[in-house]
């Protein structure tokens, strides 16, 4: 949750003992050790504590720091709830207090205006016992700061670690969306401070800003109060000039962060000069890379001029297809086994080890016999037990194969299989099966599919499936199912424009194929939808006219069609579909009301 109170020991204000050199990341916010006791001089609210005439019921904190805490709390007027920032009234200098006042209250006063997803919403804002509290969404999430120290696993150059591109672009994009809101309000709202730990991001990797305190209107005439976050304010800041493309440039540095834990105070000869992105990062893009490097510029005139720009030159980037270097994790000892009770045929080692098992040494593989060899009996009987749904007699089986032929490929291919179809299913065996099958058959498309749907299904991490698919499609492009689940995994990483690309080649190889109707309603459907979404009529039109054609009375399809055709202004088609649609059972007011929007629109 909120951890705008945290002590930034390298955010400087005028009067402020803050050392520069500070990094962000030592600022760790004060928890007390026992709620409702004195922590140094300041009393934390214990849980049970009402405020507002028992509106809001103190649950338990959250953060806190120099200035204040920040509680989960209850509106027990709606039952829900909420977030309850206090700002601490203990300041032995008056003009401390008075700039602790003024931040605090213009973060109220800021976000009482502001409607964007990514800004949390003020519920109250009031004073109780010489002390200023805010009510705000409780968020659910981690601060971006707590999700590059806990899942920033990403290897790069000399000890260089980070989050993944595919996280770091959706982040950027929303972040962009929401610079832009700001700048575009009259007069333009500067954030001022925008940093990992001012960034929240929920369970669904969507954004939210935190700690408007020090946000203000833009004043182009004069100087402002220096207020700044070393290593992430530019430049003209940093002289009391800061302006919307100020924000532009924070936001690289945090993405830059992001992506390297790189502290800038590192930086030669001066802590703007950030070193190349893919000179501690090679995996990252060419063209991320220089979105970020030139939201990094020194001047501003060189910089993105909004966040809009920034953001569609990322939009528009090819989608992230590899698979980076993690950050490996210790691994137990002893092989990898499907979890069997019986010990391999004729004393061999355990089947089912893949690799990275002593038993597979690279140098002992063979070339891939598939069904021909001294196995081949044992494998048609695992093929025809998996057919019939019979697991646990297809490992056996696979067993025997193993003991004839341990490298071969098709063999590691079954357990993987057999893995990934157990209940629960034994994902990392499955994993490795497969990986040890692709070494020693890398052609073979379908068990990189089979990886890819470990990955997009059982895990599930679709970032991991995209290459895996990719790959398979390098082998065979003519697998429409392969082409919707790539398209599946780029709509879930927000690479939108990819998966509509990928779910249209689907849908076209579908209609190809004789007796594949339920396919090609399942792809069209999608296709037509997120078509829509992303205002793609022409797609949108294919797909939906296709179902049609499979089903004339399908009049939720019929329905979004007329909403197709008004958009790209074909108002004739649009109300002769809407009318069609009125002829139906069950008629919503949403199709009345659009048959009257048109007829408006037609002079009618």
């Amino acid at each position: 949750m909120d951890n705008s109170y945290s002590a930034d020991q390298n955010r400087l204000s005028p009067g402020s003992n803050a050392q520069a050199s500070a990094p962000e990341s030592a600022n760790q916010p004060v928890l007390p050790s026992t709620d409702g006791e004195v922590i140094g001089s300041r009393r934390r609210l214990a849980p049970g504590t009402e405020l507002s005439d028992h509106r809001y019921r103190i649950e338990r904190l959250v953060a806190s720091g120099g200035m204040g805490a920040v509680y989960r709390a209850i509106d027990t007027r709606f039952n829900r709830p909420c977030a309850v920032k206090e700002m601490l009234d203990e300041f032995s200098d008056e003009k401390d207090r008075a700039q602790a006042v003024e931040w605090f209250s213009r973060e109220a006063t800021l976000l009482l205006d502001l409607n964007h997803p990514c800004i949390p919403r003020v519920r109250d804002f009031f004073i109780e016992r010489g002390r200023h509290y805010l009510v705000m969404d409780f968020i659910e999430g981690s601060t971006l700061a707590e999700v590059l120290e806990k899942e920033g696993n990403v290897l790069g150059i000399q000890g260089v670690r980070g989050v993944t591109e595919v996280r770091a672009r959706i982040w950027a994009r929303q972040l962009c969306d929401v610079l832009n809101y700001l700048h575009r309000q009259t007069p333009p709202i500067i954030f001022r401070d925008l940093k990992p730990s001012n960034i929240m991001v929920t369970g669904r990797d969507e954004i939210r800003l935190i700690d408007f305190g020090i946000a203000r209107s833009f004043q182009s005439q004069g100087k402002a109060t220096i207020i700044m976050t070393l290593g992430y304010a530019p430049p003209e800041q940093l002289h009391g000039q800061p302006e919307p493309r100020s924000d532009i440039y924070s936001l690289g540095a945090t993405l830059y962060r992001l992506l390297t834990a790189h502290d800038a105070a590192n930086n030669k000869p001066s802590i703007f000069a950030f070193p190349p992105l893919r000179s501690l990062r090679p995996d990252i893009s060419p063209g991320f890379e220089q979105v970020i490097m030139k939201a990094l510029a020194y001047a501003p005139d060189q910089r993105w001029q909004s966040g809009m720009e920034m953001g569609n030159a990322t939009a528009v980037l090819p989608p992230v297809t590899g698979v980076p270097p993690m950050r490996s994790e210790p691994v137990s000892g002893g092989p990898v086994t499907g979890g069997n009770r019986s010990s391999g045929p004729q004393g061999n080692s355990m089947p089912g080890q893949v690799a990275g098992s002593s038993a597979f040494p690279p140098q002992q593989s063979t070339p891939n016999a598939g069904m021909t060899g001294p196995a081949g009996t044992y494998i048609a009987d695992a093929l025809r037990h998996l057919a019939a749904g019979r697991t646990e007699d297809a490992y056996g089986a696979v067993q025997f194969a193993y003991g004839r032929e341990p490298n071969n490929a098709l063999v590691h291919k079954l357990f993987g299989q057999v893995f990934a179809r157990r209940r629960p299913a034994q994902i990392d065996q499955a994993i490795q099966a497969y990986r040890r099958s692709l070494e020693l058959n890398p052609a073979d498309t379908e068990t990189h599919k089979l990886l890819g749907d470990v990955w997009l299904y059982l895990r599930p991490m679709p970032t991991q499936a995209i290459p895996e698919y990719v790959e398979s499609l390098k082998l065979n492009a003519q697998d429409p199912e392969t082409h919707f689940r790539l398209g599946q995994c780029y709509e879930k990483t927000r690479q939108l424009d990819g998966a509509v690309s990928e779910y249209h080649e689907a849908f076209k190889l579908a209609k190809s194929l004789p007796n594949q109707s339920q396919m090609l309603v399942v792809f069209a459907q999608t296709l037509g939808n997120l078509a829509f979404y992303l205002r793609r009529y022409n797609l949108a039109e294919e797909a939906f006219v296709q179902l049609l054609f499979l089903n004339p009375s399908d009049y939720a399809t019929r329905f979004q069609l007329s909403q197709v055709y008004e958009n790209e202004n074909r108002l004739d088609d649009a109300l002769r579909e809407c009318e069609h649609v009125l002829r139906s059972p069950g008629v919503t007011p949403a199709v009345q009301q659009m048959r009257q929007r048109l007829r408006m629109r037609m002079g009618r």
